[in-house]
């Protein structure tokens, strides 16, 4: 039997990043081939199936228990209450209080959804927020839904019972509130907390979204893991789930820039804001439309009474990639920026533009060398920094990640025409460096990441 020192071969491993794609949509690049050996070994040690090809036919049935027990295998991530402060007290300061007050005026009904919750430390946080701002429940319908792909991970969660390290970030007062200590040195969750929360299995790229309307939606560290598609799918449907003010919060190296425009970007917490995402209400929503579309010059009325122009001169490359990548056409831009950048090499816009196109493609190993090149010929290029950060990020090199949303907040905006740039989405350079600004200081001095959730 292949041992867990031993990587799976490359069709082996091809084989499997297929069906975890196809079951989960859960992507893994090269940084993750021992973790996933590592998981396929010892789900064949458990089994006593020796083969690897015979262990994938197996799991490749969509009825077999064991593909669940793959999937618990490959997902399970460490997580503790309070995770990412900053963003915690902005949730219990103002994002809750908020919408405690707007629920008091249609029939006090609070929904809210931790999508994504692994062991259930986020949904009984959120919980305990809402035992401190509604001591009394009397007359009120809250309920709190915790949703994972981990069976594993669901059995922890509603057994409610925790370690020192999970509860290292709740104040001395928190313990003492909601949190009964065992004879074993453990930790268990109080009963007015946890019946609070419902605990559900659920995959979020295959199942049916809940039918609710949230107030809330927390979907954190979730999204990193996969494609661009997919994510953007998943959004749309978290957007379509959360009522008109509701508020979606993702992890620290996630963001909604060339995902979805649909979404308010909102400071939040003072001078050391943390950054959540709100659906609007349809007035604002009809701004958002027009400030989206304000820089784009109206379209030239058609003269057909005049001759007709000579052909304009053939455009730069720059320009034929951007207009097919606004066309959504990657595989193509891909092609036209590498020739490009092949036959320009001191270009680095077309080195941003290769990158940009791998991205779009979910290709984030390939992007890296591109978007390196992009910063180091043009170190003021705001856009390629915080491109390249989030490539990092999702490559799981939190410090470097740092370092370039460092980058992109001191440089956005020192080249005028990105004011106008399509990628920005309709927000200014300014708007972005901020968000820069947060993501670094919630990814600097972070460890690296473990599996997915």
């Amino acid at each position: 039997m292949r041992t867990a020192s031993e990587p799976l071969h490359d069709g082996d491993l091809a084989r499997l990043r297929q069906l975890l794609a196809a079951a989960a949509g859960l992507v893994f690049d090269d940084s993750r081939r021992a973790s996933l050996s590592a998981a396929v070994a010892e789900r064949q040690r458990l089994t006593g199936i020796g083969d690897v090809a015979a262990y994938l036919d197996l799991v490749c049935d969509p009825a077999a228990p064991e593909r669940q027990s793959l999937l618990d295998e490959v997902t399970i991530q460490e997580t503790h209450f309070f995770r990412n402060p900053p963003q915690m007290r902005a949730l219990r300061a103002e994002v809750l209080p908020e919408l405690v007050r707007a629920a008091r005026g249609r029939g006090r009904r609070l929904r809210i959804w931790s999508a994504g919750c692994s062991t259930g430390e986020e949904p009984y946080t959120v919980a305990m927020m809402l035992r401190e701002l509604l001591p009394d429940l009397s007359g009120w319908d809250v309920r709190v839904l915790a949703t994972d792909l981990s069976q594993t991970a669901l059995r922890t969660a509603r057994a409610g019972t925790y370690g020192e390290r999970a509860v290292q970030l709740a104040s001395p007062a928190t313990r003492g509130r909601f949190l009964l200590p065992t004879d074993a040195g453990r930790h268990e969750v109080r009963r007015d907390v946890r019946e609070l929360v419902r605990f559900a299995h659920h995959n979020l790229v295959l199942d049916p979204a809940p039918r609710e309307s949230f107030d809330l939606i927390l979907c954190r560290n979730v999204t990193i893991y996969f494609s661009r598609e997919t994510t953007r799918a998943l959004v749309r449907r978290l957007h379509g789930c959360l009522r008109d003010g509701g508020y979606l919060l993702l992890g620290h190296a996630e963001t909604l820039w060339q995902i979805n425009d649909d979404f308010r970007l909102v400071a939040v917490g003072g001078d050391n804001p943390a950054y959540v995402y709100q659906r609007p209400a349809p007035e604002r929503r009809v701004r958002q439309a027009e400030r989206r579309t304000a820089f784009r010059p109206p379209e030239p009325r058609a003269q057909p009474s005049q001759p007709p122009e000579p052909p304009p001169p053939a455009a730069c490359p720059a320009d034929t990639v951007r207009a097919v990548l606004a066309d959504g056409r990657y595989e193509q831009a891909a092609r036209l920026a590498r020739r490009a950048a092949d036959a320009e090499p001191m270009r680095p816009e077309l080195h941003y533009l290769l990158g940009r196109s791998l991205v779009e493609l979910g290709r984030d190993g390939e992007a890296l060398p591109a978007l390196r090149r992009a910063v180091y010929l043009e170190p003021v290029a705001g856009l390629a920094h915080f491109l390249l950060a989030g490539v990092l990020a999702r490559c799981g090199d939190p410090s470097a990640a740092a370092r370039e949303y460092r980058a992109a907040a001191s440089t956005l905006g020192l080249d005028p025409l990105e004011a106008a740039a399509p990628e920005l989405g309709g927000r200014s350079p300014h708007e972005l460096a901020a968000l820069c600004r947060q993501l670094e200081g919630q990814l600097a001095g972070s460890p690296r990441p473990g599996s997915p959730r």
